[in-house]
């Protein structure tokens, strides 16, 4: 736990706001990289990256308010400068603020969306590298000794959550030994990123990189999520509210790739290798 990189004065760079900030660097910076690669590049700008990354920070804090705020919080909206973030609220949040940028700019969505989804992984990875550094979002107590199992110092939130559940006294300096569920998401979205773009550069048809993206980022939160250590547990005692998200998006992306499979990437004409020019013919 690192919270605080360093101090000039009355200037403090804390790890968490380091992070998102190259988070939101690689996650705007990416998609215009891949976009100029394209013989018929669009008409999108970092501009869209700015859009995206403020849709999804309101969409992170309403989210952050409607699962753990309180009235205080709603009263003159006040979850806005005090409240957390949640990143499927914050993930929603961009895809709507994208949309209405792409339309603005005339840009297939889909195609888009795709061009996005890799650095969207990237970014997500490198975001929960502040999440360790800052001590939020921890694991659950390891039933085994891991040699990779972390212990938070005293005054942390996994610290005080451990003393509240009377697991460690007010005389330890450590929390119990926990799992890393930062880094393995951190790890996760890495992986992730490298299929993407695999997938990317062999892809034949429009939208398979999103849905490939729904179905991965899906299935590795609902992983990650059994490892959590503060989040709630509201259905049957064994899910959380983002397992629960995060099957809705595995199961909506295997179903949509089904149906394109089956019925709409079959009319797409065969693209030519050399060009991008039939992908564009089937955006519009």
């Amino acid at each position: 736990m690192y919270p605080k990189f360093f101090s000039t004065g009355e200037l403090h760079f804390h790890s968490y706001t380091v992070m998102m900030t190259i988070a939101f660097l690689v996650g705007t910076i990416g998609p215009i990289w891949l976009n100029r690669r394209r013989e018929k590049p669009y008409s999108a700008t970092p501009a869209g990256g700015i859009w995206i990354f403020l849709g999804g920070i309101l969409g992170a804090k309403i989210w952050w308010a409607i699962q753990y705020g309180g009235a205080d919080d709603w009263r003159y909206l006040q979850f806005i400068v005090h409240g957390g973030l949640v990143f499927f609220g914050g993930l929603f949040g961009g895809i709507v603020a994208g949309i209405i940028y792409l339309r603005l700019h005339k840009i297939p969505i889909i195609s888009g969306a795709d061009m996005v989804a890799p650095f969207m992984a990237l970014a997500h990875g490198i975001g929960r590298i502040g999440c360790f550094l800052n001590g939020c979002c921890w694991g659950a107590v390891t039933r085994f000794s891991y040699p990779w199992a972390v212990r938070f110092p005293k005054g942390s939130s996994c610290y005080r959550s451990h003393i509240r559940e009377n697991l460690i006294t007010r005389d330890d300096l450590f929390s119990l030994p926990v799992h890393p569920t930062q880094i393995y998401e951190t790890l996760g979205n890495f992986i992730i990123f490298v299929i993407l773009l695999i997938i990317y550069k062999k892809r034949k048809h429009t939208g398979v990189v999103t849905l490939s993206y729904l179905m991965l980022y899906g299935l590795l939160r609902f992983i990650t999520e059994i490892f959590r250590g503060e989040s709630a547990r509201p259905f049957f005692g064994l899910f959380t509210v983002s397992q629960i998200v995060a099957l809705s998006l595995l199961t909506v992306g295997i179903l949509l790739y089904a149906i394109c499979s089956q019925w709409v990437w079959k009319k797409e004409p065969a693209p030519v290798a050399s060009s991008e020019e039939t992908t564009d013919s089937t955006e519009q």
